[in-house]
């Protein structure tokens, strides 16, 4: 789950308006609007992980709200890096295309030699075979999306 997402999921939980959020975070409204922009905006803010562990521990929104497993136990603020290397090494496709469609699948290639080196080395043939059909599927998936 994006950044973005946490935050508006939090917000509508609590029925909070952006003011109140950021009041009890103790953030400008400004520093709130920041964190809800769309990444690639150039005025686009990473949340601090002390809000991120907040948000979690007052509202129970996590990265991993999306996913099929809690990756992100027991850091909510667990870098985007490590949440992808998580989920590449369990390999369950729903998670996979989850992550893709949050973070690219480019972010999520260039992790898959970290997640590999990190396989014990009986495993790692078959867990780079699986995850190599997978994200082929995806790519397949997005660009017929895309001609569409």
């Amino acid at each position: 789950m994006k950044q973005q997402d946490i935050l508006r999921e939090a917000m509508r939980q609590s029925r909070q308006t952006r003011a109140d959020l950021a009041a009890v975070l103790g953030v400008s409204k400004r520093a709130l609007d920041k964190w809800l922009l769309p990444e690639a905006s150039g005025d686009f803010r990473q949340m601090p992980a002390p809000v991120v562990r907040l948000l979690a521990s007052e509202y129970g929104v996590r990265k991993s709200d999306d996913l099929s497993l809690p990756y992100d136990w027991p850091d909510p603020a667990m870098a985007d890096t490590a949440l992808i290397l998580a989920v590449l090494r369990r390999a369950r496709f729903a998670d996979l295309v989850r992550v893709c469609a949050d973070f690219g699948l480019p972010a999520v290639r260039a992790q898959l030699p970290r997640a590999l080196e990190a396989t014990p080395t009986l495993e790692r043939d078959l867990l780079a075979r699986i995850l190599s059909r997978m994200l082929r599927s995806i790519e397949i998936a997005l660009a017929e999306r895309a001609a569409a």
